[in-house]
């Protein structure tokens, strides 16, 4: 590298200038980044169970669902049936809207006055019911059929439902906005909930935003203090400010241009990337200061500083980058891909500034001689604290190894009790309009979450009418089931009015005559295609616990698997069974990332050290952080979500760094005076001091997130902080009593020192002389 570090400071004015002109660049493409924030559009397409969820979306009428829920003390009233029919006359003329459905043009089946069929609608849209006498009739016959009861009306009659099915090419959020746009125009009495996934887009997109403007401003000035009272000087604070704002400006810029949105999960890169990527120039800034003593010789001084620091400032990069390049291999959702690319990509922008545009600049700036009395008061502030930690090590490394041991067994014993969640409800916080609305639909209508089941075979067989029957009275009989409905219960409520009894009719030629009345009615595309050789089977689940969602999946696919004929197919999807291979994802993404990451990480050890004993020695540190991570998420009952399970990968990349600079600068100074106290003292008092401010910035960086708006991202913060914490503490405390105690060969000629530098009365000496 000292090659790049000549070139670096020959060509200084021109590689800042360059800087400064592709900031502008990418910065200028910031103005056509977008936000995605629908986690939907992300499960992958090639996925045989997103594929038949999109297959039936595209030929049934769409599966995003928008829900509108209106609550008043009465339904029946004059002025609230007139709102819920206008509001339903309003939002059918919406491009995006391919239908909709409320009490007001729900289907009616009932008997006529000469013992015949009347299909119409339940309430007359152009006779709608005025008198007392007329909502109350109307309200007993509605409540009395369970059409309607449960699924359009709630059993108290106090809430009714207008569902809006989405065409698959809709904008959803546009679509969304202009529906509350319609219902904000009317002058209501009543309370309206907003829910489904197309409403909630709405919240999760004003969230994202939020967050970007709240969270950047707060951990900018955090890391503002940080870095000064950490270096108590400007270019000490500017120079880690202006890498990490010119790195995000790169890679999000790059994300405009390549028409990569942000998502849910993206919507944290800034953020990562101000934590994360100050660390490289805080370590090329530590060196600078340590190494360009003087204005006279200060080029050749920052060409040795840059060579100097530029290979373990590299490796660090690339463990950081392999930390979040794992989640671009077994990611079961593109945006968590797009996530590990992108961070990494500005993780590398990063490193690429840091020794380029920062060293640069530090090459140009004077050299400012600093009193002896400010030189004493940093010696009493962090070096004299690295040097209080240098004599604890010494003393203790026994002590400092078994209680490592003992905290890596407790942390151990907690990694079972970890749960997984894929509900999105609980992403967002206790009180929102989202999670109102969600549980005011699970205790009144059974949820929102959709079950379908496809059916293929001759609909109008009575043999496969009366299967699907079944069917649906086996998820009624699953308990947290509800709604099943298809057109099975259309042709047992028409022969039911016909006097024949609420069954299946054992004939084909009835069930066609029946039939025959329901063509040309809406519902009916919703339910059967137009040659009757597939149909849906639809349903609603309350709860999307990770347990009960797999068990669910499991049973209706070994009821499934018990039908034996050959004439007709049930395939089951919807979310429910998304959310299963979400959740089952999760978990392989999990260990899969962790297996990447480790190996990747271990193999760039082992080459830095040149010994396998060197990789894995420079792992210890990961360990002790990985098992902190996991205890406390088990005992602390954090779930492992979509924004957890990142935590783990990050956490190696992100935390091998500290190891690295630890043991290349002890190496290297081992390698000076082949003397291990003062090799270890120099090495805290200087790479320590570095990886003390660092762990400080990245933990206050990540934790800037408990402000987020999503409860995975302050999760996600949390954790991260924990790790910073845990790595940093391992690296400084747990790493040299390790490389003390086994005399690790990596680091120096120990056969130069076997004649008395490690015999106990020489190490007293040198203890005591530490200390003093």
């Amino acid at each position: 590298m000292k090659k790049v570090a000549e070139l670096v400071i020959k060509f200084r004015i021109g590689i800042i200038i360059g800087t400064i002109l592709l900031t502008l660049f990418f910065g200028y493409s910031l103005k056509d980044l977008t936000i995605n924030p629908d986690i939907v559009s992300y499960f992958p397409k090639d996925d045989p169970v997103v594929e038949l969820f999109n297959y039936i979306g595209e030929e049934y009428g769409g599966n995003q669902i928008a829900i509108i829920a209106i609550e008043a003390d009465e339904i029946f009233q004059e002025d609230i049936i007139h709102n819920i029919q206008e509001i339903t006359s309003d939002i059918q003329m919406l491009d995006g809207v391919s239908y909709v459905t409320s009490i007001t043009n729900v289907l009616n089946i009932k008997d006529d006055e000469f013992g015949g069929i009347e299909i119409g609608k339940l309430i007359d849209e152009y006779e709608l019911p005025e008198s007392l006498e007329e909502l109350q009739e109307i309200k007993e016959y509605t409540l009395s059929k369970e059409m309607y009861k449960g699924r359009l009306i709630s059993e108290d009659s106090k809430t009714s439902l207008i569902v809006c099915r989405l065409d698959v090419e809709a904008d959803k959020i546009k679509t969304a906005h202009q529906i509350k746009e319609i219902i904000n125009k009317k002058d209501l009495t009543a309370k309206v909930f907003y829910g489904g996934i197309p409403f909630q887009l709405i919240d999760l997109s004003d969230i994202m935003l939020n967050d970007i403007n709240v969270l950047i401003p707060i951990i900018s000035i955090l890391i503002i203090l940080a870095l000064f009272f950490s270096f108590r000087s400007f270019r000490g604070v500017i120079l880690p400010l202006l890498s990490v704002a010119f790195s995000t400006i790169w890679t999000l810029g790059v994300m405009s241009l390549l028409n990569i949105p942000l998502t849910v999960i993206s919507n944290i890169i800034p953020v990562i990337l101000m934590a994360v990527g100050s660390a490289y120039s805080i370590h090329v800034i530590n060196k600078f200061n340590e190494s360009v003593v003087s204005n006279e010789n200060r080029i050749e001084q920052s060409k040795k500083a840059l060579g100097e620091i530029s290979i373990p400032v590299l490796l660090a990069s690339i463990t950081t980058v392999v930390g979040f390049a794992a989640f671009v291999f077994g990611a079961y959702l593109d945006m968590i891909r797009d996530f590990g690319l992108f961070s990494g990509l500005g993780i590398f922008f990063a490193f690429v500034i840091s020794i380029t545009f920062v060293p640069s600049i530090l090459s140009i700036i004077p050299v400012i001689k600093t009193s002896s009395k400010n030189e004493t008061n940093n010696k009493k502030g962090i070096i004299l604290f690295m040097d209080k930690i240098g004599v604890f090590v010494l003393k203790n490394e026994r002590i400092i190894i078994i209680c490592g041991i003992l905290f890596f067994v407790i942390c151990i014993l907690g990694i079972p009790k970890i749960q997984r969640s894929v509900d999105m409800l609980d992403y967002f916080k206790k009180g929102t309009n989202i999670r109102l609305t969600e549980r005011m639909m699970e205790h009144k209508f059974g949820g929102s979450i959709p079950i379908q089941i496809l059916v293929k075979g001759d609909i109008q067989d009575p043999v496969v009418l009366s299967e699907m029957k079944k069917f649906e009275d086996f998820l009624n009989g699953q308990g947290d089931v509800k709604n099943p409905q298809s057109i099975a219960d259309l042709i047992e409520e028409m022969n039911d009015v016909m006097g024949d009894g609420k069954v299946i009719p054992d004939s084909r030629e009835k069930i066609t005559n029946l039939w025959f009345l329901l063509e040309g009615e809406d519902v009916m595309s919703q339910l059967v295609n137009s040659d009757y050789t597939e149909a849906v089977i639809q349903a609603t689940i309350v709860s999307v616990n990770s347990k009960r969602i797999k068990q669910l999946v499991n049973d209706i696919k070994t009821y499934l698997d018990g039908m034996s004929s050959s004439d007709f197919t049930f395939t089951q999807t919807g979310m429910h069974i998304i959310y299963y291979k979400l959740d089952d994802s999760i978990m392989k993404s999990q260990v899969q990332s962790l297996i990447i990451a480790l190996i990747l990480i271990f193999l760039i050890m082992m080459f830095q050290m040149h010994s396998v004993s060197g990789g894995l020695m420079g792992l210890i540190p990961i360990f002790f952080t990985l098992a902190s991570i996991f205890g406390v998420m088990g005992y602390f009952k954090i779930p492992l979500d979509i924004a957890t399970v990142l935590v783990g990968s990050i956490s190696i990349g992100i935390g091998i760094d500290y190891s690295i600079h630890f043991i290349n600068r002890f190496k290297k100074e081992f390698q000076q005076n082949h003397n291990e106290l003062e090799a270890l003292s120099k090495t805290l008092e200087t790479t320590g001091r570095a990886i003390v401010i660092n762990v400080i910035t990245v933990m206050l960086g990540f934790l800037v997130l408990i402000f987020a708006n999503l409860i995975p991202l302050q999760r996600f913060g949390i954790l991260v902080a924990i790790t910073m914490i845990g790595s940093g503490i391992g690296a400084i405390t747990l790493l040299p009593a390790v490389i003390l105690i086994t005399k690790a060969k990596f680091v120096g000629d120990w056969s130069e020192i076997k004649n008395g530098i490690f015999d106990k009365t020489n190490s007293v000496i040198k203890k005591t002389k530490l200390k003093k």
